[in-house]
């Protein structure tokens, strides 16, 4: 009988110039390279599971920063507080409601040396500018955005001490027009499909 084995999916995401600078670490439950996520939270602690014991840091990142999906349940609860921060970027995801005590513990997590990053960024609101000073990055979701949209909200986003990450990058006509922005980082198929990670478990 083959020995049961634990999986870790993993995105590059690149500078302007191709160069690997991170990675976005994906839940997944078997070698099919797709998510199958039933709950939220469990699959981000499954990933960190992975990441830190399973496969280890360096087998995971390769040294580069890892990208992490964080829901309002786990980044308001205990347990990140245990996570090391080393090399580890909390994305929060869209569905967070940006209320005070979030922009708090935002701001205790950068403290206590997470880097944060925004996904999926629509539109500046008041309570999004209140956060950003505590953001690292912020990932710009390209099919939702029309080319005058996202030159706006790039132009916006610039007053602020934080990197430009676009995601969903399939071509290189998208890429160049996101470099003519400005904009830091890439993340997509154009740059590189997921892969899948995997090793025996460690578990009985």
């Amino acid at each position: 009988m083959s020995e049961p084995e634990v999986f870790l999916g993993r995105q590059p995401i690149v500078d302007r110039q191709m160069e690997l600078v991170a990675y976005e670490l994906l839940f997944r439950s078997s070698r099919e390279n797709r998510a199958r996520v039933v709950d939220e939270q469990l699959a981000t602690v499954t990933v960190l599971q992975r990441m830190f014991v399973d496969l280890g840091l360096v087998t995971a990142l390769a040294g580069h920063p890892g990208f992490v999906n964080v829901g309002e349940e786990l980044l308001m609860g205990p347990l990140l507080d245990a996570v090391p921060p080393t090399q580890l970027v909390l994305e929060l995801l869209e569905t967070i409601a940006i209320t005070p005590a979030v922009i708090r513990r935002c701001r205790a997590l950068k403290e206590h040396g997470f880097k944060l990053a925004l996904d999926d960024l629509g539109s500046l609101s008041a309570a999004h500018r209140a956060l950003l000073p505590w953001i690292d990055y912020v990932k710009l979701e390209l099919p939702a955005l029309d080319a005058a949209h996202l030159a706006r909200l790039v132009h916006e986003l610039r007053h602020y001490d934080l990197q430009l990450l676009a995601e969903k990058v399939d071509s290189r006509e998208v890429f160049e027009r996101c470099r003519e922005l400005g904009i830091d980082l890439f993340q997509g198929y154009y740059v590189e499909r997921p892969t899948v990670l995997s090793r025996p478990s460690t578990s009985s």
